[in-house]
């Protein structure tokens, strides 16, 4: 069964979506304005192990693949492109739950709006939202190298890539999977006439950021 993406569209009236790059403050911006603004949040890393127990292998190749890995060397060892194709694929995959989920949400929500903190591809939200409701935050990769294993919930994955037999080069080989095709993928977000913000090291403000998230989706009006 195909539902149309007019029918989605309209029952995710009510949905906001802040998606993009890693340590671009989605999760900063999201958490702040559904505090402030008591709104649903809805956390894709938060959700994924509710995700996880709907998987069928036929339907979720990618996210059932993890326990095939042999050991942790091969799984953070993949070459970049592979492993890249994989972590993009999953996304995919999870899209699909995430669509289904936000439907529940919007559902039971009483009127209230909902906010996505998730990996939402640009085709995807063409389809299903429209410019007024979705903000792409990127970073540079000066910002990911600093801060991507800074934050407590990558601490498990540090500390299991510190346990390898090489960590120097399992850690290379996740920045390079993260940075495989970046500027294609930036391009086709800043050509897609969505709203987007890039973080760098040149000091950029979150609050400063987060206030024009705020003026973009309406809610300081």
């Amino acid at each position: 069964m195909k539902i149309s993406d007019n029918i989605l569209k309209h029952h995710l009236q009510n949905v906001y979506v802040i998606t993009g790059q890693a340590c671009g403050g989605k999760t900063t911006a999201s958490r702040y304005l559904a505090d402030k603004y008591d709104l649903i949040l809805l956390d894709w890393d938060e959700q994924f192990a509710s995700y996880q127990l709907l998987v069928d292998p036929h339907f979720q190749p990618a996210m059932s693949q993890r326990p095939e890995f042999p050991s942790w060397e091969e799984y953070f060892m993949r070459p970049p492109e592979e492993y890249s194709e994989w972590l993009n694929t999953t996304f995919r995959e999870q899209t699909e739950m995430v669509i289904a989920h936000l439907l529940k949400l919007a559902g039971n929500a009483e009127g209230k709006k909902i906010i996505v903190d998730g990996f939402f591809d640009v085709q995807t939200l063409k389809k299903i939202s429209d410019y007024s409701r979705v903000v792409f935050l990127l970073s540079s990769e000066e910002v990911v190298r600093r801060d991507y294993f800074n934050r407590e919930c990558k601490r498990d994955m540090y500390e299991c890539i510190m346990g390898l037999r090489n960590p120097e080069a399992a850690l290379e080989n996740v920045f390079q999977t993260m940075f495989y095709k970046v500027e294609e993928g930036e391009k086709e977000i800043c050509e897609s006439g969505f709203r987007w913000f890039k973080r760098n090291t040149l000091g950029t403000d979150p609050m400063d950021t987060i206030k024009q998230i705020e003026e973009h989706f309406g809610f300081s009006i």
